[in-house]
């Protein structure tokens, strides 16, 4: 059956629609569901996430302190307003310093899913000038820290710290993972 040429289609539901964006991100959420706990390393680590809905868009970092059998010490999310995701990936890493220093923790690796943030770290740092800045910034709070490493992982192995970010930039799709 076609429609007439004078038939007008009914109007879409105001609020009904999803961008693209908010469609991956329940689609990914409905493929993983909850993220696996993390596994025991034999060290205390803290799980570094930072994101952003749209580049700039709104924000939120993440970190999770795991103790050396894996077990969640401590964590904490909070959205940081309008950024682009590679500010939030170094204000997630200075997050995760900050919980690890609050817990008194002397030695640990820092794990984040981004490349980008652990060789600005590491190396000589961003060009932009803004993330050079955190960059030194996140150098300056590890400095505290006998022993520390910085771990560059696969986005699956970060899924505690990822959730957390998610949670607070798509709260409508809480709950539609574990379909």
């Amino acid at each position: 059956m076609t429609d007439s040429p004078g038939r007008r289609r009914a109007p879409r539901r105001k609020g009904g629609t999803l961008c693209d964006g908010e469609r991956r991100q329940l689609a990914l959420a409905s493929r993983h569901g909850v993220a696996p706990p993390p596994a025991p390393s034999g060290r205390h680590r803290v799980l570094c996430d930072g994101g952003s809905r749209g580049n700039p868009g709104p924000a939120a970092i993440a970190a999770v302190l795991l103790g050396p059998g894996g077990e969640v010490l401590h964590q904490h999310a909070a959205p940081i307003g309008r950024a682009t995701a590679a500010t939030a990936e170094y204000h997630a890493l200075l997050l995760g310093l900050e919980l690890a220093a609050a817990h008194g923790i002397d030695g640990l690796d820092v794990c984040s899913d981004s490349k980008l943030a652990i060789a600005g770290v590491q190396g000589r740092g961003p060009s932009e000038p803004e993330l050079a800045a955190l960059a030194a910034r996140v150098r300056t709070a590890s400095a505290q820290f006998a022993d520390l490493g910085w771990v560059w992982h696969p986005r699956a192995q970060n899924g505690a710290a990822d959730d957390l970010v998610r949670a607070l930039l798509w709260p409508a799709e809480r709950g539609h993972g574990a379909d």
